[in-house]
């Protein structure tokens, strides 16, 4: 029993250090067309195929499912500012050091983040009117600040105690989109970002403590071991929009591919997203978009 609990625990540091490392990537912004008092709600469907470390002693990559919930709104002509909230269900591959078979262990990771975004040429015009008539290619920059934050355990690892490794990284993302249409109701928008992040990984794993005489042994719970480190990550991508209700222009359905490269990983998490849109404040053109009652 000591000898498998010892080999567990040893299992686990040379995972530690080989690493059972999340670092799931944001979803790119959503909007980047402002006027002053507009506003957009976008709802995003999610799955991600994580990369490995480099050094990583995982077989296989970890895969999430989950959602991002973002807002936007323009304080002025060509500025605005976007807050998100995004949530993770992990699937974390890991080989049990007893049995030598794949297991599948949860996690989840969250993110949370606010962004500014500035159009350095805008495409949507107005009218006297103050209708959306015309819309040519937009050109945007911005630039933000995420929290991401990852929790694993396996539980009763040794006995009753537990095995964790939780992160929390702090990134300032910034980069380029596009807005360009191919005509009123299709969209291309792809992305450029980059992020400079400070990451704390904290682990906490069990061990044994052997003393000379009975009971020989006695099992601590673990002490909670942190590290920091810098990271860079660069993200490229594009989205496809798409208005398909000509009485609806307000409402738009995105589907995209997001590859991030992220330093330290021996290949990139790959992103697969859908979302939902919906415009608020925004007047579109009926000869332009189609009927539209205001």
């Amino acid at each position: 029993m000591l000898a498998g609990s010892l080999l567990l625990a040893a299992s686990a540091k040379a995972q530690d250090e080989g690493g059972i490392s999340l670092k799931p990537t944001p979803p790119p912004i959503s909007c980047l067309d402002f006027f002053k008092g507009t506003s957009q709600f976008t709802f995003t469907g999610i799955y991600m195929k994580l990369g490995l470390p480099e050094d990583s002693q995982m077989d296989e990559s970890p895969t999430g499912k989950g959602f991002n919930f973002e807002m936007s709104r323009g304080f002025a002509d060509g500025f605005g500012l976007m807050s998100h909230f995004m949530f993770l269900g992990l699937n974390i591959p890991l080989k049990d050091p007893m049995t030598n078979l794949d297991e599948d262990y949860p996690a989840s990771a969250m993110a949370m983040g606010a962004t500014m975004v500035l159009d350095i040429k805008k495409g949507e015009k107005r009218d006297i009117a103050g209708e959306i008539v015309d819309k040519k290619t937009t050109v945007a920059a911005f630039i933000g600040f995420d929290f991401t934050g990852t929790d694993f355990e396996m539980e009763n690892f040794i006995e009753d105690e537990d095995f964790s490794v939780s992160t929390m990284e702090g990134s300032l993302p910034m980069g380029l989109v596009a807005d360009i249409p191919l005509n009123y109701y299709v969209s291309l928008v792809p992305f450029g970002r980059l992020a400079f992040g400070s990451t704390t990984v904290t682990t906490i794993i069990p061990y044994y403590i052997i003393l000379p005489a009975p009971p020989y042994y006695i099992l601590m719970p673990g002490i909670p071991e942190d590290s920091t480190y810098s990271t860079t990550r660069f993200d490229y991508g594009m989205d496809i929009d798409l208005r398909l209700f000509r009485n609806a222009p307000d409402w738009k359905i995105s589907v995209g591919t997001v590859i991030s490269q992220v330093e330290g990983m021996a290949d990139g998490n790959l992103i697969i997203m859908a979302s939902v849109k919906r415009e608020w404040g925004k007047h579109y053109s009926s000869t332009s978009f189609g009927p539209k009652l205001h």
